[in-house]
């Protein structure tokens, strides 16, 4: 049975980890990727460890409330040349797009179990560029059906003008400024990229990026869906590229290799409300605090 002093305690730290989950100090992440790869890091020589040596601290002062959200998936349509398929406990696979859409699918509909009021928009990237599939809706059999009818394409370029996808954002959505009144809505784009042999740069539409984030009730999260890395392949180098896209320490960055599993996990975890959720080096998943081990990431 636990004494009043265990608790005394326990309050204590919950209340060290509410405070550090919402005081931070802003960073350049870029030039600070460049420091780490230049040191060699042994903590940086993964995908998911290299983001941990970026993430500094920020400030955030908004309310933690459950407003709805409208949030647009940008789904990757484009199939790599001798792509690694899913395989699923049943011996049976498939290849990377199918996977997604079914994430998302399931994301669709817990979030709508959730909360009934959240919307969601459709925007895909493919061999031209990119496209508006369907604009927000809380019908989810609308945007389920959208969904499905998204196909593959095929590209062998080595980079992709990842600004353009800021750029269609910027001319379709309308992110107001709100520095008093509470917003109806938060904007949140979940970016699903999955292209280990094309590094996504900015060629222009950098500033669209800026625009969007100035807006406190803006988010970006950003999950990459790669092949095995490789010495042939680019994963760490797009990597590297998609982890400058959180420029405000806000994001979530997740990554996974072709583990049916993992996916799944890693969708789930972008379930909660942006402004509910703690930074991402600060989340943890485990139950039992005094049990809390690191998190290992594998691709397979």
């Amino acid at each position: 049975m636990s004494t009043p002093q265990d608790l005394n305690q326990e309050i204590d730290t919950m209340s060290a980890k509410l405070t550090s989950a919402t005081t931070f100090t802003p960073t350049n992440t870029q030039e600070q990727l460049k420091v780490a790869e230049s040191n060699n890091s042994p903590s940086c020589r993964n995908l998911d460890s290299k983001r941990s040596c970026t993430i500094q601290e920020n400030v955030r002062n908004l309310p933690e409330l459950n407003i709805p959200e409208k949030i647009l998936f940008v789904v990757d349509t484009v199939k790599e040349e001798n792509y690694t398929p899913f395989k699923v406990g049943t011996g049976e696979s498939y290849p990377p797009l199918y996977m997604i859409k079914r994430v998302v699918e399931t994301f669709i509909n817990a979030k709508s179990t959730i909360q009934r009021k959240h919307e969601y928009g459709l925007m895909i990237l493919d061999s031209a560029g990119t496209r508006w599939i369907c604009d927000f809706t809380n019908n989810i059999k609308i945007i389920l059906t959208c969904l499905d009818t998204i196909e593959e394409s095929s590209d062998e370029e080595k980079t992709f003008d990842i600004g353009q996808v800021f750029k269609e954002i910027q001319s379709q959505i309308t992110v107001k400024s709100y520095e008093i009144t509470l917003p109806m809505f938060t904007t949140r784009v979940i970016l699903i990229y999955s292209r280990s042999n094309c590094i996504p740069r900015f060629h222009s539409g950098q500033k669209c990026l800026t625009n969007l984030t100035e807006n406190p009730y803006f988010f970006l999260d950003v999950l990459f869906v790669h092949e095995p890395p490789t010495a042939e392949n680019l994963c760490e180098k797009v990597y590297a590229e998609i982890i400058t896209l959180d420029t405000t320490n806000f994001s979530y960055i997740l990554e996974v290799g072709r583990n049916a599993a993992k996916l799944h996990d890693n969708m789930a975890k972008l379930l909660a409300h942006p402004l509910q959720r703690p930074p991402q080096k600060d989340m943890c998943y485990t139950i039992n605090e005094s049990i809390i081990l690191p998190e290992v990431h594998t691709n397979v």
